[in-house]
């Protein structure tokens, strides 16, 4: 472990060394090592697990905290599914705490969900990372009535994605009908605010028109957003609870 020191230290001085500035070299005393071939001389696994172990058993310690209890299994699957439907839900939920004004609905790109299931009992930090690892942004977009079709056309031709209560319809020829907004039909006169991940929202998942559209990014990460409803459920003491209502007919 002090010859790794030792090596650090020179790339150190190394480094700091790199400026943009190129001074005239005067002098220099040069003394010649020889690496010796043993991996042994660089320390054995032992000394940095010794070194990393607090780290890691702090990081474990967080990640395996128990933030509740599923009451049932959670499965993903399409058109509608329980799972979609509870991180949905709770998407809405915490989606209503960050923007200033009212969410009409919530949706979840299907493939942006990365576990096929989670048992039923407790859920840890740890399963939402796995659940949700990307730094999806939370944000709220603005959509007018023929944008929103466009947008749920585009739902109904992949067979659906996971939705939030608020919102079902029916596909038909792969496209959506008998849309319901709040049980109530599309009003063409209305701007719809629906929350979603940023890369949805910003065309990155095939909607290049969703671009075009205003937004609101609440700067959180969509598995923090998950994460921190637990987190009051678990501080209120409240259950989690599944709705497994039907969103697409």
């Amino acid at each position: 472990m002090y010859k790794i020191k030792n090596i650090l230290i020179l790339i150190g001085l190394f480094l700091v060394g790199c400026k943009s500035s190129y001074p005239h070299l005067a002098d220099a005393n040069i003394e010649y090592l020889r690496a010796k071939q043993s991996v042994d001389d660089l320390g054995s696994d032992e000394d940095v697990n010794a070194m990393i172990d607090p780290y890691r058993e702090a990081l474990e310690a967080r990640m395996n905290m128990v933030l509740g209890e599923l009451p049932e299994d959670l499965k993903k699957d399409r058109p509608n599914s329980n799972m979609g439907n509870w991180f949905c839900d709770a998407l809405l939920d915490m989606s209503q705490r960050y923007y200033p004004g009212e969410v009409d609905f919530a949706i979840q790109n299907y493939g942006g969900l990365r576990l096929p299931f989670l048992g039923k009992g407790e859920i840890t930090k740890s399963d939402i990372f796995q659940l949700m690892p990307f730094d999806n942004l939370l944000v709220v977009l603005e959509l007018d009535a023929n944008m929103l079709q466009r947008f749920l056309d585009d739902i109904a031709d992949s067979n659906g994605w996971p939705l939030s209560r608020g919102i079902e319809f029916r596909i038909e020829n792969d496209r959506a009908v008998d849309i319901k907004i709040g049980g109530k039909a599309i009003d063409k006169d209305r701007i719809y605010k629906v929350a979603m991940p940023d890369y949805i929202g910003n065309g990155w998942g095939g909607q290049e028109y969703l671009g075009e559209c205003k937004q609101f990014n609440s700067n959180v990460y969509i598995r923090d957003a998950i994460i921190d409803y637990l987190y009051i459920l678990l501080e209120n003491n409240e259950k989690i609870t599944i709705d497994n209502t039907k969103r697409i007919h």
